[in-house]
């Protein structure tokens, strides 16, 4: 009887080739998807950001929606978001609160014929 083969030593195996490759091709394409949605979802969170803190200073009582879209086009420049339709952006007032509203949809090409589209709709007050 020869006990050397049944071992757990001699039954471990590492990764095989067609399983590495696998595990790579999975890699890339989570890193592809990662840095092409990413990149949407942190020019949208400034802009947020931006409108957040024109109603939570008050600033935006006295703000025509010309003005609106322009003051967030100036913080957009210097932080170097592109690509932003300022039109997706709309002032109303009713019943003396003022809503920044925001929506808009970006499509984004992923590979070959396949794309992400991503949608936000925020109502800030």
């Amino acid at each position: 009887m020869n006990t050397l083969h049944n071992t757990p030593a001699m039954r471990q195996g590492g990764f095989s080739k067609l399983g590495l490759l696998g595990m790579l091709v999975v890699l890339v394409a989570g890193l592809t998807f990662g840095l092409k949605v990413l990149p949407v979802y942190i020019d949208h969170n400034f802009v947020h950001g931006v409108a957040d803190e024109l109603v939570e200073s008050g600033r935006v009582n006295s703000m025509t929606q010309a003005e609106l879209r322009e003051e967030i086009a100036a913080s957009m420049r210097v932080n170097n978001v592109r690509d932003f339709d300022l039109n997706s952006i709309t002032l109303s007032r009713a019943n003396g609160s003022n809503v920044i509203s925001i929506d808009y949809e970006r499509r984004i090409a992923l590979v070959a014929n396949i794309d992400v589209v991503i949608s936000f709709d925020d109502q800030i007050q």
